[in-house]
């Protein structure tokens, strides 16, 4: 399959579950290979061969959608390119450590954000989607907030940090909030 990248095209290269190193589409080669620029950290010649997951956006004016597939590192040429062998088709991926499960395939869940009920449009074990019943007193953007979840067997107090906020097409205010790193609610929605 041909790679639909165009040149210059951001790419990045996951070496590890901590160590994504980004860099841009050179152009398309022979035989499932193809070239990109040098990352920051260089990639040397203690690299080739390993072999690395590939990941691109899938659309240009919507970088979130992300496609991707294992390419063995070749070699690098005297303008100090990297020459990638693809070895599978790319394919939509997800880098999240945490899939986002949707409430509809919760358990029986309700969510307060400040004691003040609001609805849990998807969650993960590092962050959650909120939309609020009340939004008087909405906390702002980088505010910390105290939720609480009650699941069929259980409640869970948490600590986050909300990332954003944004009205929908109803004007129902939704946000995005990050869980504070020491919580786990990870036994009860997976």
């Amino acid at each position: 399959m041909h790679l639909d990248i165009e040149p210059d095209q951001d790419i990045c290269l996951v070496f590890g579950k901590n160590e994504i190193r980004r860099s841009r589409f050179h152009q398309q080669l022979s035989n499932e290979h193809f070239s990109i620029e040098q990352t920051k950290p260089v990639i040397d010649n203690n690299s080739i061969s390993q072999i690395i997951l590939t990941t691109y956006s899938a659309n240009v004016s919507r970088p979130v959608a992300r496609l991707g597939f294992e390419a063995r590192i070749k070699g690098i040429t005297e303008e100090g390119r990297i020459i990638l062998h693809k070895l599978n088709d790319p394919a939509p991926c997800d880098l999240r450590n945490w899939p986002r499960i949707k409430k509809n395939l919760l358990p029986d869940i309700r969510a307060k954000c400040q004691k003040k009920e609001s609805q849990a449009v998807d969650i993960s074990n590092n962050g959650i989607h909120l939309m609020l019943y009340d939004e008087v007193a909405a906390p702002k953007v980088g505010a910390k907030v105290k939720l609480k979840f009650i699941f069929n067997e259980n409640e869970v107090e948490i600590q986050g940090i909300i990332l954003r906020k944004w009205k929908d097409e109803f004007q129902r205010l939704h946000m995005a909030i990050c869980f504070d790193g020491k919580d786990d609610i990870s036994k009860f929605i997976y």
